[in-house]
C-alpha cells in the first residue's frame, strides 16, 4: 500500500473531517487552534506512537469510546509522537493496524516542543492522554495505558 502524504497544516481540521487515511502535521498552533475549536465539547488528546506497545493496546479502546460517543459532545484527538520523517510508515502502520483513526503526526522537531502546549512539564511517557472539559481546560492527565472503564469515568467527570 503506498504512503499517504501529509496535507497542508493550514487546512481547517477542526471540523474532524479529515480523511483517517491521511495524517496531518500539527504543529504547535496548530494544536492551539485545535483545541479553542474544540471547547465546548469534552476532549480527549491522546499521545501515542507505532514504537509505544502501551499505547497500540489502548488505541482500540479510545476508537470504542469514539464510536459511543456523539461528536457534538466528544473529541478524539490522536497525536502520533513518531519522528514526522517517519510520516510514510506511520501512515501504512495506521492503515493496517487503525484505519479508522484520524490522526495528526508531531511536526515539530521534537516533542516537548508541540505537548508544551498543553503540558510544559510533560516527562515525554507515553501513552499520555489529556481530558479537557467543555470549558477547554485540562481536568485530567493520565499517563500509561488505562481500562476503558478508567476513561469512561474520567469522560463523565469533565462533563460527557
Amino acid at each position: 500500500m503506498a504512503a499517504v502524504g501529509l496535507v497542508d497544516a493550514a487546512s481547517s481540521l477542526a471540523d474532524d473531517q479529515h480523511d483517517p487515511a491521511t495524517l496531518v502535521p500539527m504543529d504547535r498552533d496548530t494544536l492551539r487552534e485545535e483545541l479553542l475549536e474544540s471547547e465546548g465539547r469534552v476532549v480527549l488528546v491522546n499521545l501515542w506512537a507505532t514504537w509505544c506497545t502501551p499505547c497500540l493496546r489502548e488505541l482500540p479502546d479510545l476508537l470504542a469510546l469514539e464510536a459511543e460517543s456523539s461528536e457534538a459532545d466528544f473529541r478524539l484527538l490522536a497525536i502520533s509522537m513518531d519522528d514526522a520523517s517517519s510520516e510514510g510508515w506511520v501512515s501504512e502502520f495506521k492503515a493496517k493496524h487503525f484505519p479508522t483513526l484520524a490522526s495528526f503526526i508531531n511536526a515539530e522537531l521534537d516533542m516537548d516542543t508541540l505537548v508544551s502546549v498543553i503540558d510544559p512539564v510533560w516527562n515525554e511517557t507515553l501513552p499520555t492522554s489529556y481530558i479537557f472539559n467543555r470549558e477547554g481546560e485540562v481536568v485530567k492527565k493520565v499517563q500509561g495505558k488505562k481500562p476503558i472503564a478508567f476513561f469512561r469515568e474520567q469522560l463523565i467527570a469533565a462533563g460527557l
